[in-house]
């Protein structure tokens, strides 16, 4: 998301203050910020004082009956004077202590009003410019936002909504509640339960500590088998000790060691280039920076925890001033350390803060509710976009754990610029690598404005961006993301990630502010994305990519189980470009819960070989805006043949349709999800695991593609099932009269045309040529069948008493009575659709006629 959370300053108007009896009891359940209004909403706790908007003191509002609005009422500034604005005021009357306050509110896509809070003195000001689907106060235009964070309130303090309506916006306003803040702070705020989507997520709180007893056995599996190997620095220099035992004082040696960590990092110390920091077993309660550097010819600095080393903040709740970028662990402006292997719990902001940083390698540690980053690089004080804000390069963040990161957040109108779980901020050169991200109130892993040229892999994202869904929320929050922002954006690699049970999206490329950072030549491959979103609250896309986005190739992911698989939609560009040349090839799309995906707003996409696995009319939802849109050989079935969805194995069977289906592989993919060779059958495998078996190819091809070789039935008549040959537009239909149970349509494809292509494997010979079809009574399509070289065209003008394919519509054809065949020869059925006649074939198949053909 933004790197900064931006509070917008509008006109403050004036108005009178009156007392008012607060409703206490029912309120919002935790849901989105746009809420979904799928039905009623759920009583409120009991400590909550709500403030119904109608029972204020009011100066020029109107009110409006509504049997959404809370009370059945809310606030208009329609029919108001010509000043239009309007203030509803009143006076607190709860008990004294520390609250956060909510204003729920509806926000329409007719105009952009602007809103003052004011509470106890203190304004917090935004506008009403997310223009949800309705120009009316409805169910789909209610929202809320958190204005205060925390703040300390007594019995007569005062409190107002001051509004200016908009074009059609009128500052509708329903309520303000006041929820009282815990002692500690955010710690004890309330956290999302239980099983999201059927995922095997964390039973309980989403990123609980990631100790064996909370990890199920596939977890410490999964995160286990992500691991990579870990950096090992070469020095030959000193190695100097800490102790929570010693004394700074001392010589830092294994018997009289150091007592502080940020005495041996700091300038003082005798630590130099190569030297070695083992910390002993302890916990240490201050902030270590990092006061020197390596170089290139002595080797790293190495900054290693021998045993369990935890490290605390000494002042966890100081989120003001330059708090807001600092790291328990931090470095500026320094270059060459390597951070190994410590725990860091309960931070202000980061966990470790690396900034203007260069050759850093951060691995092994475990960060637990940090305010902001678990692990974060950006930099220090340059913020103003374009390459000098990229003030970072080389750095490497390996098989860490970050659990619980932005734990301080609260959510919108909170105005400390948490970041997310982890962060890489204008870095050139990184590897973000075998890393586990487990729960967090924002998004996963951001590689983000003016990053590039780096690597992003073996990563295992959980149970991310809970306030997305939430009264608090933002409709986004991917698990992992790739944003412009204010700096061009590149030449990233993100593969060999598993992303799972997130609150909103799997995999996001996108870019957030307009003609100052675009986002070019992204690759996105061999991922397995499932169970991430949450319907009616998010778009819960597995992989998705919006607008001044350009060159990205998605290839060979498992996509499964989420609200949609795919979106590519560059419709939010009001200025810059919509999303261009995209390629999406070999990948499996399966089991959504909403939709297939969406396509909307781009310019060139290829869209080909991609199996959509689900029981919707059309494989994804077309919008408006797309334009020289290439898309051949995708299919559309109701079920993979994944190995054991339940127990979330994605590996194929052996029986799959995308065994050997795909298209060769760019040559950067030379392996699979399991590091096994990418193609080992006729084909390569669709999605991220390679079965690698040799059976008979389910090749969905395009006219470009090579043909391969089909293998026949029997050894005399030769059968070829036309959803096993190449296809060209043509999608595969499940039909139970037909042979194999399949059979090839142009149905939900836009081409008027496609064709079906393959390889004669028989004895060379004199065949007879037939084809199986389906002649329907709602049209006449047009067919060639060409063999050896020889066409036959026929049309399917039988008319058969049924307007879909069923027993009685299926047919046979003899297209050619005799002709001369070895192996090795080429064969094509070419049909063209006309009215709902959608020129399905089933077979072809060769009986040969001629001695010498056996």
């Amino acid at each position: 998301m933004n790197d900064f959370n931006t509070v917008f300053d509008s006109a403050s108007l004036t108005g009178n203050q009156s007392s008012s009896q607060p409703i206490a009891g029912a309120g919002l359940p935790d849901q989105s910020v746009i809420s979904d209004g799928s039905g009623p909403r759920s009583p409120l706790d009991a400590s909550v004082l709500r403030f119904e908007a109608e029972a204020l003191a009011l100066t020029n509002y109107q009110i409006e009956s509504n049997s959404f609005s809370s009370g059945g009422k809310h606030l208009s500034l329609v029919g108001s004077d010509l000043s239009q604005s309007g203030v509803a005021a009143g006076v607190f009357d709860g008990p004294t202590g520390t609250y956060e306050v909510r204003v729920g509110f509806y926000d329409e896509n007719d105009g952009i009003s602007a809103a003052d809070i004011t509470i106890a003195g203190k304004t917090q000001s935004f506008l009403l410019d997310k223009d949800l689907p309705g120009n009316r106060d409805t169910a789909e235009t209610f929202t809320t936002r958190t204005t205060h964070s925390e703040i300390d309130l007594s019995s007569g303090d005062t409190f107002e909504i001051e509004t200016q309506s908009q074009l059609g916006e009128y500052g509708r306003f329903d309520y303000i509640e006041f929820v009282p803040v815990a002692a500690g702070g955010a710690d004890d705020a309330p956290v999302i339960t239980g099983d999201r989507g059927g995922s095997d997520l964390l039973k309980g709180e989403i990123g609980g500590p990631a100790s064996d007893a909370l990890l199920s056995t596939e977890q410490k599996t999964l995160v286990e088998s992500a691991r990579v190997e870990a950096f090992a620095p070469r020095g030959s220099g000193q190695t100097y000790y800490v102790s929570p035992t010693g004394r700074d004082g001392n010589p830092g040696t294994k018997e009289q060691p150091w007592k502080t960590i940020g005495y041996a990092t700091g300038e003082d110390s005798a630590v130099g280039a190569g030297d070695t920091i083992l910390v002993q077993s302890g916990t240490y309660t201050e902030i270590v920076d990092l006061e020197k550097s390596g170089n290139a010819s002595a080797g790293h600095i190495y900054l290693k925890a021998e045993g369990d080393v935890t490290v605390i903040d000494p002042d966890p709740n100081n989120t003001g001033g330059s708090a807001w970028h600092e790291g328990v662990i931090q470095s500026v402006g320094e270059s060459y350390w390597v951070i190994d292997g410590f725990r860091i719990e309960n931070s202000s902001f980061a966990g470790i803060s690396l900034r203007d940083a260069d050759n850093i390698v951060v691995q092994n540690n475990h960060t637990f509710k940090t305010g902001g980053s678990g692990i974060i690089a950006m930099p220090d004080s340059y913020f103003q976009g374009g390459d000098q804000e990229v003030t970072s390069s080389n750095i490497t963040v390996l098989n860490n754990t970050i659990e619980q990161a932005n734990d301080k957040w609260t959510g919108r109108g909170d105005p400390r610029g948490v970041q997310e779980a982890l962060s890489i901020w204008g870095v050139d050169g990184f590897e973000v690598a075998g890393n586990f991200v487990n729960g967090g109130t924002r998004e996963g892993i951001d590689v983000k404005t003016g990053s590039r040229n780096g690597s992003l892999h073996s990563n295992v994202v959980t149970g991310v961006a809970s306030v997305s869904g939430t009264r608090g929320g933002y409709q986004g929050g991917p698990a992992i993301y790739v944003d412009g922002n204010r700096a061009d954006t590149f030449n990233i690699d993100i593969y060999d990630n598993v992303v799972y049970g997130n609150i909103a999206d799997g995999i996001v490329i996108a870019d957030e502010v307009p003609e100052q950072g675009d986002v070019k030549d992204i690759r996105v491959f061999n991922n397995v994305v499932y169970d991430n979103g949450l319907l009616g609250i998010n778009q819960g896309a597995g992989i998705a990519v919006s607008s001044n986005v350009s060159d990205v190739e998605i290839t060979n992911n498992t996509v499964t189980g989420n609200v949609q698989s795919l979106v590519i939609d560059g419709s939010d560009y009001t200025k810059g470009f919509k999303t261009a040349d995209v390629t999406v090839r070999n990948n499996i799309f399966a089991d959504d819960q909403f939709r297939g995906g969406l396509i909307e707003d781009v310019d060139n996409l290829v869209l080909e070989n991609n199996l959509f696995a689900n029981s919707f009319e059309t494989s994804y939802q077309e919008g408006i805006g797309v334009n020289n849109l290439a898309e051949s050989g995708n299919i559309q079935l109701e079920s993979v043949g994944f190995r054991e969805s339940a127990a979330k194995d994605y590996r194929l069977t052996a029986d799959s349709a995308a065994v050997d289906a795909g298209l060769g592989t760019p040559s950067y993919i030379t392996a699979d999800k399991d590091g096994n060779k990418r193609q080992s059958g006729s084909a390569v495998d669709l999605g991220a695991f390679e079965r690698g078996t040799q059976t008979a190819p389910l090749n969905s091809g395009h006219s470009d593609s090579k043909i391969t070789d089909a293998s026949p039935v029997i050894a005399k008549m030769v059968r070829y099932e036309a959803e096993d040959l190449n296809l060209n537009n043509y999608k595969v239909e499940t039909n139970r009269d037909s042979s194999g149970g399949k059979v090839v349509s142009l149905r939900n494809t836009r081409a008027a045309s496609g064709s079906i292509s393959g390889i004669f494997a028989g004895e060379a010979g004199t065949y007879q040529v037939k084809v199986g079809y389906h002649d329907e009574s709602d049209g006449s399509s047009s067919a060639t069948v060409t063999v050896g070289g020889e066409a036959q065209r026929f049309r399917f003008d039988r008319d058969f008493p049924d307007a879909a394919p069923s027993a009685t519509t299926l047919t046979e054809r003899t297209t050619h009575s005799a002709v001369k065949l070895q192996k090795g020869d080429t064969f094509e059925i070419e049909g063209s659709k006309q009215w709902g006649e959608y020129a399905r074939f089933d077979y072809i198949e060769f009986i040969p006629v001629a001695a010498g053909a056996e």
